[in-house]
């Protein structure tokens, strides 16, 4: 009877042992990697809105014509982020080096939900003696609206910090959480760079 309990006994404790020693936290041994990095930049565009007019005024082409214009009211959307094939990173023992470009214009788009008949204001036609405006007319205000905001854009330079910034403060909480996860404290250090 006493070697039964002790066998008892003896099997609880090594069960007990066992599940405590799964229970304990494990380390993972795991550095941050590129390939992740430059999928939270990805993660860290910056999308922003304009209201934005595209504007056209079409001279008449002989006397009994009328000049006219054109408005186009829509929303226009630009995205903001980095280049990702430029950003780079170097791990040494418990420290990172990130290299980060300076964000750029990736795309400018129309908000084609927004934009209806009421998007567009045209002066008055002459009823006999037409001056058109064109689709090919329209497309070139459009055009001509969109490089006015790239430009506005691209001459914004807190507006590219921003965005910069926004992926920069992503990046160094996946390299800590990485950390803490392995049980490392990571040291980054950071190459920003100011040109695109």
């Amino acid at each position: 009877m006493k070697k039964k309990i002790l066998i008892i006994v003896v099997s609880i404790i090594v069960i007990i042992g066992i599940i405590a020693i799964m229970c304990l936290p494990r380390k993972i041994n795991k550095q941050p990697e590129l390939s992740q990095i430059r999928a939270i930049c990805n993660l860290a565009t910056l999308k922003t809105y304009y209201h934005n007019v595209a504007k056209l005024e079409k001279k008449k082409d002989w006397i009994l014509q009328k000049d006219r214009d054109l408005w186009i009211e829509y929303t226009g959307i630009t995205t903001i982020g980095i280049d990702m094939s430029k950003v780079e990173m170097k791990v040494e023992n418990e420290k990172v080096t990130v290299t980060l470009p300076m964000a750029k214009l990736l795309s400018i788009d129309i908000d084609e939900d927004k934009i209806d008949q009421k998007s567009y204001v045209y002066s008055q036609d002459n009823i006999v003696f037409k001056n058109e405006i064109t689709a090919k007319d329209q497309t070139e205000a459009i055009k001509q609206a969109q490089d006015n905001m790239k430009k506005e854009v691209e001459e914004n330079p807190q507006l590219l910090k921003i965005a910069q910034e926004r992926a920069k403060d992503l990046i160094e909480r996946y390299i800590k959480q990485l950390g803490e996860l392995s049980g490392n404290t990571y040291k980054i250090e950071w190459n920003l760079l100011e040109e695109q």
